[in-house]
């Protein structure tokens, strides 16, 4: 299976998700096709826990071939933008974006908590719960909500990525 990455409306994601996931089973029954929109489960100050998206305007597509009939097909749905890098030549994910992708996959399109210490160099690394083993470079940390902000390398660009976190040692 491959993987593209669609921008599509902020703040329609689901929307988009739920139309596309219609058209395309409507489209061709027996074809596999998988919509994936990431999210995360956050804590506030107050220990609340809620969700909100971890890439706002992406959804990934996850399907073995992306033929032009799809892509024109898809482009129809309320929302759509365009395939990254573009619609006349989008690029399946590869490298560490698949990587990044699988990762967020097994963990299912809600990510929960995750446990995290810190090495000499300030570089972070998740040592528990939905990103093990993910590592970025530490931006900002918010102890009073617990939150660490971290900047990785994904869809060709650094993306800064806002983690809530149940516990920080030092290394």
């Amino acid at each position: 299976m491959n993987c593209w990455c669609i921008m599509v409306k902020t703040g329609e994601e689901d929307k988009f998700k739920s139309q596309a996931e219609q058209k395309l089973l409507a489209e061709n029954p027996s074809e596999q096709n998988r919509l994936y929109f990431f999210k995360k489960r956050m804590q506030s100050r107050r220990n609340q826990q809620f969700v909100e998206t971890l890439f706002p305007g992406y959804v990934f597509l996850e399907s073995e071939e992306l033929g032009r009939a799809k892509i024109e097909l898809l482009k129809t749905v309320y929302g759509f933008y365009h395939f990254l890098l573009s619609n006349e030549k989008p690029q399946a994910l590869s490298g560490y974006d698949l990587e990044y992708f699988s990762l967020f996959k097994k963990s299912g399109e809600v990510l929960g908590l995750s446990r995290v210490c810190f090495d000499a160099k300030q570089r972070i690394v998740i040592i528990d719960g939905p990103l093990k083993g993910l590592e970025g470079n530490v931006i900002r940390v918010n102890q009073r909500c617990k939150r660490v902000t971290i900047e990785v390398e994904m869809l060709g660009a650094p993306r800064k990525i806002d983690l809530s976190y149940t516990e920080v040692t030092s290394v």
